[in-house]
């Protein structure tokens, strides 16, 4: 005996079966695939929305741990496809979009260590235009520069 498609629905668990009575499945309706307003007929209910007459956010209406019971529980199923976009990854699409080499190529370091090379960067520059420097807080320099152009040594 094979089920039809209304039987299938109604044996489906409770809050699976309550999340597509009031979202209906991807063929049915599109969502929107990140935030989006209030006003979205397309409005993803795992993303945050914005209300555009007054700029406040509205948290999601299902929160992350919430959708990761959903996705679970579809995904048993075999009915995930089903969910809209969701903003975390799962089993073999989290395995395929991982980041292995992070901290590896780029490590974090110290303060110090990060701020070093524009440091010296800065500080190169800075005593490239040392005399004009100087120059802007003491006028008279000016003098005492002139006299070195006048010293300066020649090779003939």
């Amino acid at each position: 005996m094979s089920l039809t498609p209304q039987q299938a629905f109604k044996k489906l668990p409770a809050k699976l079966h309550n999340f597509f009575l009031r979202y209906p499945p991807r063929p049915y309706a599109q969502y929107a695939a990140g935030k989006s307003t209030i006003d979205d007929p397309q409005r993803n209910p795992f993303f945050p929305n914005k209300n555009t007459t007054n700029g406040r956010w509205y948290d999601a209406t299902y929160s992350r741990r919430r959708s990761a019971d959903l996705f679970k529980t579809a995904y048993k199923f075999g009915l995930q496809d089903l969910l809209p976009p969701m903003p975390r990854k799962f089993y073999q699409d989290k395995f395929d979009n991982k980041n292995w080499m992070r901290g590896v190529l780029h490590q974090k370091k110290q303060k110090w260590e990060r701020e070093l090379p524009a440091k010296l960067e800065a500080r190169k520059e800075a005593i490239e235009n040392m005399d004009a420097i100087i120059l802007e807080k003491r006028p008279r320099y000016k003098r005492q520069l002139e006299k070195q152009q006048q010293k300066k040594k020649t090779w003939f």
